[in-house]
């Protein structure tokens, strides 16, 4: 059935600020809405009304392939945690916020239909990691510390800033050899200010993400022409460079404690956490002690932190699932991620390169953080389904 004419001017509005939605993801909390919230909760309000009401006037939905059902099933899962949460009101915000990231993940499957609109939405990301980086640059230019001589835009942690810029590495390198002229060097360039913006916030998990998201550079050098392998090993030596030498003189020796991190020490305490969080998932083993109630359950064995405002989190987002949800919500998350997998397996090789990195650099990342119900990983699930379905369902796309 063809769409009347407004449904389709309201849907290519709808794309739009999709667009800037997923364009202001990585310096979202910089900016604030009196009465709102982030800047990127507006826009992806204001998307989904748009989108919503161009599909009413399609009279016709997408059909949602399985990762999307695993998806919606382990947020009705979450939502469910709250009959039996050990902090009711913390759990109600957390399924609140998984129906937002749901509803994203959907405005992008409903729309991202074609392979230059896949490529128009990783380009707003990497893009959109332009002013979160450059914030950081200034604040370090003013002196204005996050904490411990560590810098980040403002809003922002720098462990959770460094790893928002780490996925926009493989992205951009990918972009560098699909595109040519103005988007190719902006790319580049915009993946040259986030590493700088990287190694200011002294972020060792961003450091690790960030150099397994160069083995993209790896798998595509066959097929790369000499300006993207230039581009490549320059950034990687900046990477590097900057590690060892040019970086400011706190954050290479912050980021010089990482090996012996690794083989004996605590990484900043999380090990304790996660001790913790092993002993109360053993009180709620199937069922899980509620999304967003971790603090609430290892308090038996941390109390509270000393810092006034400040709770313990898992600082591993598959422990925090399985805790938080049990064994069935961790199934029910682990069952999507392995379709993911399972998807990318499928992808041709220059999407399946890019998309196995995008997901090593994730796991590498989230491994020291809560990350299940961030905007960046389900923006990762949503635009490998839509690549799936590019890949495998060729009749449904259109221009």
């Amino acid at each position: 059935m063809n769409a009347p004419a407004w449904a389709r001017h309201v849907e290519k509005a709808g794309w739009a600020l999709l667009c800037l939605f997923v364009f202001s993801i990585p310096w979202e909390k910089s900016v604030w809405v009196p009465g709102v919230g982030t800047i990127a909760r507006l826009l992806g309000i204001a998307a989904f009304l748009f989108i919503a009401l161009a599909a009413a006037g399609r009279r016709s939905l997408r059909p949602p392939n399985l990762a999307l059902v695993l998806a919606a099933a382990f947020v009705l899962w979450v939502a469910a945690t709250r009959f039996w949460s050990l902090d009711p009101a913390a759990t109600g915000a957390r399924a609140w916020t998984f129906v937002q990231l749901l509803a994203m993940a959907w405005m992008i499957w409903e729309t991202c239909r074609t392979h230059a609109r896949q490529n128009a939405l990783t380009s707003a990301y990497v893009w959109g990691t332009a002013p979160a980086s450059l914030y950081t640059l200034f604040r370090y230019w003013r002196g204005e510390q996050t904490y411990y001589r560590r810098y980040a835009a403002a809003g922002f942690d720098p462990n959770d800033l460094g790893l928002t810029l780490a996925l926009a590495i493989p992205m951009a390198l990918y972009l560098g050899l699909r595109s040519r002229g103005l988007r190719r060097w902006s790319g580049y360039a915009a993946a040259a200010v986030a590493i700088c913006a990287i190694l200011l916030t002294a972020s060792r998990s961003a450091l690790v993400a960030s150099l397994i998201g160069f083995a993209y550079a790896a798998f595509a050098w066959r097929r790369s022409g000499l300006a993207p392998r230039v581009a490549s090993a320059l950034l990687l030596g900046l990477l590097a460079l900057g590690a060892v030498r040019l970086a400011p003189a706190h954050s290479r020796q912050r980021l010089a404690t990482l090996p012996a991190e690794l083989a004996e020490g605590t990484l900043h305490k999380r090990t304790r956490i996660w001790k913790a969080g092993l002993k109360a998932f053993r009180g709620h083993p199937l069922t899980g002690a509620g999304s967003g109630a971790y603090p609430q359950a290892v308090r038996p064995w941390l109390g509270t932190p000393p810092l006034k405002g400040h709770e313990y989190v898992a600082h591993n987002t598959f422990l925090s699932v399985l805790v938080e949800c049990g064994v069935i919500g961790f199934g029910l998350f682990a069952l999507l991620a392995a379709t993911l997998v399972v998807f990318v397996w499928m992808f041709r090789a220059p999407e399946r390169a890019l998309w196995l990195v995008m997901l090593a650099v994730w796991t590498a990342g989230v491994s020291t953080l809560t990350w299940e119900h961030r905007k960046p990983s389900w923006l990762l699930f949503a635009l490998i389904t839509t690549c799936w379905a590019l890949s495998f369902r060729p009749q449904e796309a259109r221009a």
